[in-house]
């Protein structure tokens, strides 16, 4: 009894200081790296990147961009249909579509850049 106490209070007393060193894992981030990684926009708009757009241009891109694969209004082609269901997500069978995930432009827009 009179080795185990000595010996289980050096046993505490070494884990206590690697525990304190860390498991030197990585290295910090540098507030660059984290600024590069804080791309999220809140449904506010805060985050947008600077610049302006329209319907109509949105309109352009969506042609080149999307109208192959989700269609003219949006209902499917190829792949996913983008419009309707909302509100069906606590359905039994929800549709799931972006407007039923992301009903706010700038989430969408977070999504897909």
């Amino acid at each position: 009894m009179s080795r185990g106490l000595p010996t289980l209070l050096s046993v505490g007393l070494i884990a206590g200081a690697v525990a304190q060193e860390g498991p030197n894992l990585g290295v910090p981030a540098d507030p660059e790296e984290v600024a590069a990684w804080d791309i999220d926009i809140g449904p506010d708009g805060a985050g947008l990147p600077p610049g302006a757009g329209t319907v109509a241009e949105g309109e352009a891109v969506y042609a080149i961009q999307c109208l192959t694969c989700h269609g003219p209004e949006g209902n499917g082609q190829l792949n996913d249909v983008l419009v309707g269901g909302h509100g069906s997500l606590t359905e039994p069978a929800p549709v799931k579509t972006i407007g039923s995930f992301w009903p706010y432009a700038t989430t969408t827009f977070d999504y897909i850049r």
